[in-house]
């Protein structure tokens, strides 16, 4: 069940919790935001396995969500690994 994030001009379909920090800006500016460093959100967005309490508390005030919702995001992504999107538009997720 896709989860709507208010935050943005119009309704964007999350299913995951990559989908839904790819939906709230830059990555940068997103990680200043939740306190961490850019490399630490890649691996959010990659594993959110790794994910503290404490930062998805962070995410989902960032979001305006609730916890549970971010929560389910994760879980959900962890049962249904994907690609994370891409940083930029027009350019490929990874970079070998």
């Amino acid at each position: 069940m896709p989860l709507l994030q208010p935050t943005s001009p119009g309704p964007v379909a999350c299913h995951t919790l990559a989908e839904l920090i790819h939906a709230l800006g830059p990555r940068t500016e997103v990680a200043q935001e939740l306190g961490v460093v850019y490399r630490t959100l890649t691996l959010r967005m990659q594993k959110p396995e790794t994910a503290t309490l404490d930062e998805l508390q962070r995410l989902a005030v960032l979001a305006k969500l609730d916890l549970e919702q971010v929560f389910q995001l994760a879980v959900y992504q962890m049962q249904n690994p994907s690609e994370i999107p891409a940083s930029q538009p027009g350019r490929p997720s990874r970079q070998h």
